[in-house]
């Protein structure tokens, strides 16, 4: 099997999984980089002991050790699920102790002056990733029917860990969105009457239910300029990156913010404001606290110093 046939029944398999999108696309580059490192043999031809050279191979090239994690689950996954091959017993090097980063969260002030520097559908996308907690992909691939304006909620399918979950639709966002679900119907109105307005859907509902794949609901929220096969995908994550770049810059804050960041600014600043940590984990998709509390950073604590309570002496 070459690189070509691998690639296709890898995508195939990922489809039925499903794999999310970002993670389907980040497993077929470590299979491209271990084809190469192959010697570009077939699919046919790889082994075990392949899979663990390469992984001493990415230990002596000083790869992360999420970087590590990921392209063994992605061999994983292919011998398993694609090749259906046992991969046998690997000889891994051992991995590095993983050392929790200090994170900066912005202030609302700060995220306010972000904000301020950008515009249109980016400015939107940014706006939920902090007002709902979303994740950067979970963002692009919401679909029209996934916001209740009368509940005040977002549905979120297929989160991380294939994970269904509501969270809160912000107040101060309807208007904005109400706006945008109106140019995009018009938008889909256009697809529709020059031939396209197709849209993929999950599972065997294009089977169960023809006539979905051009309704409007089920069109994706923010919608990219590339229309393929008669479908407009949806908005990709670089979009929203880069206009976060350009706006961080313009606004001289820190260049380490990211969409990302804006999920860990949701957590901290939901704390800071009162709501207790059971609710920002269900809100946030987390399957335990422990992993809200990673969101959870030292500008969120509400306690108080215990020299705050009244001066030992004068420190002034």
């Amino acid at each position: 099997m070459k690189t070509t046939g691998i690639i296709s029944e890898f995508r195939r398999v990922a489809a039925e999984k499903p794999l999310r999108p970002r993670t389907a696309d980040r497993y077929e580059e470590w299979i491209r980089k271990f084809y190469v490192f192959t010697g570009r043999l077939p699919a046919s031809k790889w082994s075990g002991r392949m899979v663990s050279q390469f992984m001493r191979k990415l230990q002596e090239k000083k790869y992360s050790n999420s970087s590590r994690k990921q392209a063994l689950c992605a061999l994983i996954f292919v011998f398993r699920r694609v090749l259906r091959v046992d991969v046998g017993r690997l000889e891994l090097p051992p991995a590095p102790r993983e050392k929790r980063t200090l994170r900066t969260v912005p202030t609302r002030q700060e995220i306010a002056r972000l904000f301020a520097g950008m515009r249109g559908q980016p400015r939107l996308m940014a706006a939920l990733m902090y007002g709902a907690g979303l994740r950067v992909e979970e963002t692009c691939t919401l679909r029209v029917k996934d916001v209740d304006f009368e509940r005040k909620t977002i549905r979120i399918y297929s989160g991380k860990g294939d994970c269904d979950r509501l969270t809160l639709l912000p107040a101060l966002l309807v208007p904005a969105l109400q706006r945008h679900i109106a140019w995009r119907k018009a938008l889909h109105e256009q697809d529709l009457a020059e031939g396209a307005g197709l849209v993929d859907l999950p599972g065997r509902l294009a089977v169960k239910y023809p006539a979905a794949q051009r309704s409007l609901e089920w069109q994706y929220l923010f919608p990219s300029t590339l229309i393929r096969n008669q479908r407009r995908w949806y908005a990709v994550s670089a979009g929203v990156q880069k206009a976060m770049r350009q706006a961080t810059a313009a606004a001289g804050l820190p260049g380490n913010i990211t969409p990302h960041t804006l999920r860990h600014a949701y957590a901290t600043n939901s704390l800071q404001s009162g709501v207790d940590i059971a609710t920002i984990q269900r809100l946030m998709g987390h399957n335990s606290v422990e992993t809200t509390q990673i969101y959870l950073h030292a500008d969120a604590a509400r306690g108080v110093s215990p020299l705050d309570l009244g001066p030992l002496t004068n420190l002034g």
